[in-house]
Parts: structure tokens; C-alpha cells; sequence
């Protein structure tokens, strides 16, 4: 089950969502929750969204460790072990939404090809939990 955390609207100038994504490296869903963070901070809401990247937040490197405190997060988990999840809320982040990319994958009847390229059908499940990321974004920026 996708989960969503309800927000009560308040924009403010200048204001961002954080998109955390996972990073599992040798797994082809993993490499979808990639492909639709790209998505998301280069073409659907560039001006809205700010990538954080998995490796620097394990570490604690100013200024992401900074950045989930300060700005709502979105999580793009790539398994069930959530591991995009369990870093960013270690560190103290405002985790505001999170897609569960299997879930997706089931709900949307789209299978990835390999970690290495995902294929077409990744491409396509990138691009549509890119789409339900982005409403969830408007409604965390009020718009």
C-alpha cells in the first residue's frame, strides 16, 4: 500500500519538496525510483523539488542532512526494505510522502528489465509515479 501523509498547505516563498530516492544499485526497481527522482527534479518540477542524494545523508554531509530538516521530504523506496526511508528518518527528516516502487509496479502491470536498463516498462513506471509524486508536491506547496 502507497502511503500518504496528509499536509496542511502552507507555501512559502522559495519553497522546496526534498526528493529522496533509493539507490539500490543492483536492483532494476531501484533503478526506477532513480529514474523517476530524475524525472522529477529535471522536467515535471525543477523549480519545486530538490535531489538528495542517499550516499551524502548516510554520512551526514551538510548541506543534505540540512536540507531534509528544513524542506518536506518524498520517499522513493525502491524494495521493502526501505531503505531511502529508514536513512531519512534517522537523520531527522520531514518525510511527507513515500512510494513504495513494487507496489507501483504491481498496481500499474509494469516489470522493469534489469538494473542496467530498465527498459521501456520502466521507463513507463517511472514516469507515472513521477506523475502521482507531482500532485503530491503541488499539494505540499499549496498550488
Amino acid at each position: 500500500m502507497q502511503e500518504s501523509h496528509e499536509v496542511s498547505p502552507q507555501p512559502t516563498e522559495g519553497a522546496k519538496v526534498a526528493i529522496v530516492a533509493c539507490a539500490g544499485m543492483d536492483k532494476a526497481l531501484g533503478s526506477v525510483a532513480r529514474a523517476c527522482a530524475f524525472t522529477i527534479v529535471e522536467r515535471s518540477r525543477p523549480e519545486e523539488t530538490v535531489l538528495i542524494c542517499i550516499a551524502p545523508l548516510v554520512a551526514e554531509v551538510k548541506p543534505y542532512s540540512e536540507l531534509i530538516k528544513k524542506h518536506p521530504v518524498i520517499i522513493i523506496d525502491g524494495c521493502a526494505e526501505r531503505c531511502a526511508t529508514k536513512i531519512a528518518a534517522k537523520i531527522g527528516a520531514k518525510i511527507k510522502g513515500r512510494v513504495l516502487v513494487p507496489q507501483s509496479a504491481q498496481k500499474y502491470n509494469l516489470k522493469p528489465k534489469k538494473a542496467s536498463d530498465i527498459g521501456p516498462e520502466g521507463e513507463m513506471l517511472a514516469e507515472k509515479i513521477a506523475e502521482e509524486i507531482a500532485v503530491q508536491i503541488d499539494r505540499l506547496l499549496g498550488k
